[in-house]
C-alpha cells in the first residue's frame, strides 16, 4: 500500500518549489510523486492523471514558463487537496494561491 500521507508532504514541497518559480525542479519531484501514484493502480493512477499532463509536455513549459508554472501549481492543488479527502483531513481551500 502507498503512503499517501508521504506523498501529500511532496506534493507540499513540490508546490513550494513551484512557488519559487523552479519549475523544472518541481517537474522532477511530480515525476517521482507519480511514480509512488502508480504504485496503487486504481487510486493511484486516477490521481497521477492531475500531473500526468505536464510531464508528458514537460519540454512546453519554456514556451511560457508563467502559464505553465501557474497551471501547474493550481494541479498540484487539486492533487493535494484529494490526498488530504483520502487522508481525512479537512482543508480549508482548494489552493491557498
Amino acid at each position: 500500500m502507498i503512503d499517501f500521507r508521504k506523498i501529500a508532504e511532496e506534493v507540499d514541497e513540490a508546490i513550494s518549489i513551484s512557488d519559487l518559480g523552479d519549475v523544472s525542479e518541481c517537474l522532477k519531484r511530480c515525476e517521482k510523486i507519480a511514480d509512488e501514484l502508480r504504485k496503487s493502480k486504481v487510486v493511484g493512477e486516477a490521481l497521477v492523471g492531475l500531473i500526468e499532463p505536464f510531464l508528458i509536455h514537460a519540454d512546453e513549459y519554456k514556451l511560457d514558463e508563467k502559464v505553465f508554472a501557474e497551471e501547474l501549481r493550481e494541479y498540484l492543488g487539486m492533487l493535494r487537496y484529494a490526498l488530504r479527502q483520502i487522508l481525512g483531513e479537512e482543508e480549508v481551500e482548494l489552493s491557498s494561491g
